[in-house]
């Protein structure tokens, strides 16, 4: 399968050839990782080298993709991705929220990598960016979808905790919330590190039965909960949760 065209990049966080064939064998809907790997490039001059969002973005993407045009969206931790891009270009309106301390503005440099606040309403009309906290936004109305790609794991607890209570009251049925997050591999405890600093100890951040049941105890239905272990290149297995409610 051939590989997507690489734009000129100066940025060395790209992923490499060799993983992109990797990730594209593995794919089951290649073109879509395709797509995002050159809105990617052709944005910020890279799709990052970290392999699991071979896997998360098209995922969610793929998902949240289906909403009929005018839909809002919410992405919680956004940081640089081709996921907004290129739901913006399907008529979805996405609000990115990320606090990140790392202010990316365009064009891209040798130091970017997925981690940093972008302005995005640079890029897309349908793209609205806000620099701050979670637990200090405010949305201006409700949204028909929710995500966030690994961010909730670099979030204390009890932030996280917050956050998806928060979540569900920003939805508007019938809404669904989409998560993805990092789990100490070959164990049920939610990853514990953010940049190389550990959050709070495994027992206090929590684990995925107790994601779950918080959750649940918000009033949302669990639609899709899976776990993928042992994932090339990666320091941690991954947690995907589907969940909804007012249907």
């Amino acid at each position: 399968m051939p590989e997507p065209n690489k734009q000129k990049t100066t940025v060395a966080r790209d992923i490499c050839a060799v993983d992109l064939r990797v990730a594209m064998a593995a794919q089951r809907n290649p073109n879509l990782l395709r797509d995002l790997v050159e809105l990617s490039r052709g944005a910020f001059g890279f799709y990052p080298s970290h392999f699991p969002y071979t896997i998360t973005y098209p995922w969610a993407s793929e998902r949240i993709g289906q909403l009929p045009e005018g839909s809002r969206v919410l992405d919680v931790g956004a940081g640089v991705s081709p996921v907004p891009l290129y739901l913006a270009r399907k008529g979805i309106t996405v609000e990115c929220v990320d606090n990140s301390k790392h202010i990316r503005t365009l064009p891209a440099t040798e130091a970017w990598n997925e981690w940093g606040f972008l302005d995005y309403g640079a890029l897309h009309p349908n793209l609205k960016s806000h620099h701050c906290d979670i637990t200090k936004f405010e949305p201006s109305g409700r949204f028909d979808a929710i995500y966030s790609i690994a961010a909730l794991a670099h979030m204390p607890r009890t932030v996280r905790e917050h956050t998806l209570r928060s979540c569900r009251e920003w939805l508007q049925p019938p809404g669904f919330l989409l998560l993805v997050i990092d789990v100490i591999p070959s164990t049920d405890f939610i990853w514990n590190r953010s940049e190389g600093v550990e959050v709070e100890p495994p027992i206090q951040h929590g684990t995925i039965d107790g994601v779950t049941g918080e959750l649940k105890r918000l009033g949302f239905r669990i639609d899709e909960r899976r776990v993928i272990r042992t994932i090339y290149k990666s320091r941690t297995d991954l947690l995907f949760i589907v969940c909804s409610f007012g249907n």
